[in-house]
């Protein structure tokens, strides 16, 4: 079996540096890198959402609507508080629900940037197949 150590969402947008920005901003993630072309657009970003992880941008992509049918992404993080990442959410300005309970065993909440991409905060349940907290 090979070990992971980790997983890397690899987010395609339309304005790289506009999610980067909006994933600084909004969610307080640090940025790793981020790297422009020849006419300064910003083609890739590297960002830390913290926890050791890390998830890539890459853009553009101006066609991604079209080559994805318009769904763009939902990139979904497990995180030890939930109601800490709402409430920052909603201290930027962005009316989202409450956290929810899954029928699997988690509480999520789910919001979406600027580009539709769909990000998921999760936090596991004592009871669910992956301990809680």
């Amino acid at each position: 079996m090979t070990e992971v150590r980790g997983l890397i969402p690899y987010v395609f947008c339309a304005d790289a540096g506009a999610v980067a920005d909006w994933c600084t901003t909004v969610l307080g993630w640090a940025e790793r890198g981020r790297w422009s072309n020849d006419d300064g657009v910003v083609t890739n970003v590297e960002l830390d959402p913290g926890g050791g992880g890390e998830v890539w941008l890459d853009g553009p992509v101006p066609d991604w609507e079209e080559r994805t049918g318009g769904l763009g992404s939902w990139v979904g993080m497990v995180v030890d508080d939930v109601d800490a990442v709402h409430a920052r959410l909603v201290d930027a300005g962005h009316e989202v629900p409450q956290p929810s309970i899954r029928p699997f065993g988690v509480r999520e909440l789910s919001v979406t940037d600027p580009e539709g991409h769909r990000w998921g905060f999760i936090q596991r349940l004592a009871s669910s197949p992956g301990g809680g907290p």
